[in-house]
């Protein structure tokens, strides 16, 4: 009787392994269930197009995983999830893991995202070039009275949301440094950073820019009235050609120089619920909702106008 239960117990296990296979592969396009890693500085943005494509496809369900930059790149290379919403590309060490497992990764940029600079209300320093910029972030510069000798501030602190945060990668990147200066702390989130900054004159708060992008947004309207933009002139040599907050105008024409790319990049080998959501994403309302949220889409959004023409009737013809 051993051999009839054997081969039941092998039956079995082959079922249940071929289950657990076919769910892994039941996902289309439009219809599914996955699991996405989104940086968490892109929240609103990743949100809303969640929101709006489980709208339009009511059998697809995202289960997003918001992370800082650098832990969500570390769950999309251990497999984690085969869809991230990522402020940067992969960096060499990144690409070399993934073509060591022949795997291609596919980008498709979505948006153009910026790192925004908090100051306090009350601070007079309301507009610096970047080249100040970066020697503050570098420890060049860390008081306000070595950029302005009237203010009363004292001491630059600069906070970050996360230390783990895109913001921090990309101000490393940018001053071409391993760690940042003695005076930098890293809070909670990007709420904890408008937070700090409404309550310290001295402070200087970065962050992703899309969090307080949606002017409607009442949000967005309360983070603004607690902290102000800092403007940044892209000239350290002529800062009189003007001083740019990260507007959408000012991120197009690249005149905001802290501008980063946001991508949507796959590791699927097949057209499943990622590639569609990417699709939908890089796609017109995808784009709109970009659009809405206050930062520039990557693909231009078309317009159609249509012009009817009719002809004047004087008031005197019968």
């Amino acid at each position: 009787m051993r051999f009839p239960i054997f081969a039941l117990i092998c039956i079995a296990l082959l079922l249940e392994l071929g289950c657990a296979s076919d769910k892994t592969d039941t996902d289309t396009p439009t219809m599914g269930e996955i699991t996405i890693i989104a940086d968490e500085t892109l929240l609103p943005i990743v949100a809303a197009e969640e929101d709006i494509f489980e709208h339009t496809y009511p059998g697809a369900f995202l289960n997003v995983k918001y992370l800082p930059g650098n832990q969500a790149m570390n769950y999309f290379l251990k497999d984690s999830s085969n869809i991230i919403v990522s402020a940067r590309k992969l960096n060499s060490k990144e690409e070399a893991f993934f073509k060591k497992n022949n795997i291609t990764p596919r980008y498709t940029p979505i948006a153009t995202d910026a790192v925004a600079f908090l100051i306090n209300p009350s601070n007079p320093d309301t507009a610096l070039t970047s080249e100040e910029i970066l020697k503050v972030l570098s420890g060049q510069v860390t008081s306000w009275a070595e950029l302005s000798p009237n203010t009363s501030n004292g001491k630059i602190n600069i906070v970050f949301d996360n230390q783990n945060s895109s913001t921090v990668q990309y101000i490393l990147e940018q001053t071409h440094q391993k760690q940042l200066p003695a005076n930098v702390y890293a809070l909670k989130d990007n709420l904890s950073v408008v937070d700090y900054v409404a309550n310290h004159p001295n402070a200087l708060g970065i962050i992703g820019y899309s969090w307080i992008s949606d002017y409607d947004d009442p949000l967005t309207k309360k983070m603004l009235k607690e902290a102000q933009l800092l403007a940044v002139s892209p000239n350290p040599k002529d800062p009189r050609k003007g001083f740019y907050q990260p507007f959408a105008t000012y991120l197009i024409d690249t005149l905001y120089p802290f501008r980063r790319t946001v991508y949507i990049i796959s590791r699927e080998g097949r057209s499943g619920l990622g590639t569609g959501f990417a699709s939908f994403v890089s796609g017109d309302i995808g784009q709109r909702i970009i659009k809405k949220a206050g930062i520039p889409p990557y693909y231009r959004v078309p317009y159609n106008i249509e012009i009817y023409s009719k002809p004047f009737k004087l008031g005197n013809n019968k």
